[in-house]
């Protein structure tokens, strides 16, 4: 097989004989493909903040972003996806209970979007003791079929303190 110039035809010629065909084929090369600029968002919170039982965490800051594809207010809960397509959503962060709560205590982290839990992105921990603390943490994909579409990480079971939390929101395709 030879790769011809671009834009010209694909042609197939015999080598051999009629009786004993050797066929060679000539491919035009296509096109030169581009790769799309990375489009992400990061969303981050440091110092301690209270969580309550169907709240949603707060990321007061925002860290590195390219792109139009997601956006998020400071001070806010919401990560917004602009674009449709598919998405990969990363979560981390640091739970411990609150003073005063009754053990043994179960919190649960869910992602939801556009108000609906996404399956498979949830992290729950059981605490013992008031000084425990866990390192909580999800990898997703989800997908926006309309835009705008809303990401929120919400908690359920009781009242606790967080901290050291981020979220990431890559771009990653667009929808078939």
């Amino acid at each position: 097989m030879t790769t011809g110039d671009p834009g010209t035809q694909a042609q197939v010629t015999n080598s051999g004989t009629p009786q004993n065909a050797v066929f060679d084929f000539t491919i035009p090369q296509g096109p030169t493909g581009t790769v799309p600029a990375p489009q992400f968002l990061t969303a981050y919170s440091t110092p301690t903040q209270p969580g309550t039982d169907g709240g949603s965490l707060i990321f007061d800051r925002n860290g590195l972003t390219q792109g139009t594809a997601v956006t998020h207010d400071q001070n806010s809960s919401d990560v917004v996806l602009q674009q449709p397509g598919f998405y990969t959503v990363s979560f981390h962060g640091t739970v411990a209970p609150a003073d005063g709560v009754n053990f043994p205590l179960s919190i649960l982290l869910t992602l939801y979007q556009d108000g609906n839990p996404v399956t498979g992105a949830n992290v729950r921990n059981n605490f013992q003791t008031n000084p425990d603390t866990a390192t909580y943490a999800f990898t997703q994909t989800v997908q926006a079929t309309t835009a705008p579409s809303t990401l929120t990480v919400v908690s359920n079971g009781g009242n606790f303190q967080y901290n050291d939390i981020s979220i990431i929101a890559r771009k990653i395709g667009e929808n078939p």
